[in-house]
């Protein structure tokens, strides 16, 4: 099981004013909403602008990913935010929701950590039929084994033509991506505690990280909140749920997950379809380059190319969010990343 906390970060206290001196005139210059962010410019936590703006003029002028925006946290503090337009197409600003699609899905983690926290769930190797006895499928002989850890990892097989193996022992098992392996995670959420997701979200986290703009898509049959997609944050939000991570936790001095929650979620238990990637609980496990080997990362990612990156060795929290493929349906925002964002961290 490779563990990426390696660094733990500092617990921030964030203000609504800024830290410091005005941020000098240039590229990806915060603007100070009042949303609880510290503002200061990049350079002053250690950033080298020229590379950050370099980047700027790669996409604005059509030669890199075409992301919507991306903000950059470091050191617990918004140093670099910009968004860009696009013919046809909608347009954001930092007061816009963006939605998260699929990091939807590391929201519910946490989610699932507060349970823990709280006694709510006590064994994440309990079979799921005994949270969902009303699910006459899940006794089945092929699922009768399925446990929270499998939903979690990806990794219960679910909707799928092979039958998983009658032993179900984890360490057998594959990973294969499946929506509905999450959305049975939100109903054992709101068996054992009453609530849906996104009641236990508004509660839990987005009212004590003072996150207040938030919409969750419901199911038209039942009205309840989808757990796999639908929850739309603004931007400087979703690197809001990053910094949580990032703190192991911790917000503003309160303990909303705890850090041992965290440093489970965020490890990698499974390999993926993906090379370049491992999973953890509902959380991608990842790596960039560095001159000295490489950098890991843990990150919430969705559809059309929705990213919130931690990276602890860095103390730095990455956002980008996007309303069409990228080009070359590659996600060249990790290309963003490894050449231009994390570059501008190096002391060389």
């Amino acid at each position: 099981m490779r563990r990426w906390f390696g660094v733990a970060a500092a617990v921030c206290v964030f203000t609504s004013s800024a830290v410091g001196a005005e941020p000098a005139s240039g590229c990806g210059v915060p603007q100070d909403i009042h949303d609880g962010w510290a503002i200061t410019s990049a350079d002053k936590q250690g950033l080298k602008t020229a590379l950050l703006c370099a980047m700027d003029e790669g996409i604005r002028g059509g030669k890199l990913a075409n992301v919507d925006d991306i903000v950059v946290i470091r050191h617990g503090v918004l140093v670099y935010e910009s968004y860009y337009d696009y013919p046809h197409q909608l347009n954001y600003d930092a007061t816009s929701r963006h939605n998260g699609y699929s990091m939807t899905k590391s929201v519910v983690s946490l989610l699932v950590g507060i349970a823990m926290d709280r006694g709510l769930i006590k064994d994440l190797d309990a079979p799921i039929a005994s949270y969902l006895p009303d699910y006459a499928g899940l006794r089945a002989w092929d699922k009768d084994r399925i446990s929270l850890r499998h939903l979690l990892t990806m990794s219960a097989g679910l909707g799928t033509e092979r039958a998983p193996s009658v032993s179900f022992q984890y360490d057998n098992v594959s990973f294969q991506y499946n929506n509905a392996e999450t959305e049975l995670i939100g109903a054992i959420l709101k068996k054992v505690t009453g609530k849906g997701v996104d009641v236990l979200a508004q509660e839990n986290i987005f009212a004590p990280l003072g996150i207040e703009d938030v919409a969750w898509y419901k199911s038209p049959v039942g009205g309840v909140p989808t757990s796999s997609s639908g929850l739309s944050l603004r931007p400087r939000d979703w690197a809001k749920i990053g910094q949580l991570v990032l703190n192991r936790g911790a917000w503003d001095g309160k303990q909303i997950v705890s850090a041992s929650w965290i440093e489970r979620s965020t490890a990698e238990h499974i390999k993926t379809d993906k090379a370049e990637f491992g999973y953890g609980y509902q959380w991608w496990i990842g790596h960039s380059p560095d001159s000295a080997g490489t950098i890991e990362w843990a990150a919430a990612l969705g559809f059309n190319s929705q990213k919130t990156i931690i990276i602890p060795a860095r103390d730095m929290v990455v956002v980008f969010n996007a309303g069409r493929e990228s080009r070359n349906m590659v996600a060249p925002e990790l290309d963003l990343l490894d050449r231009y964002i994390l570059p501008a961290t190096s002391r060389e």
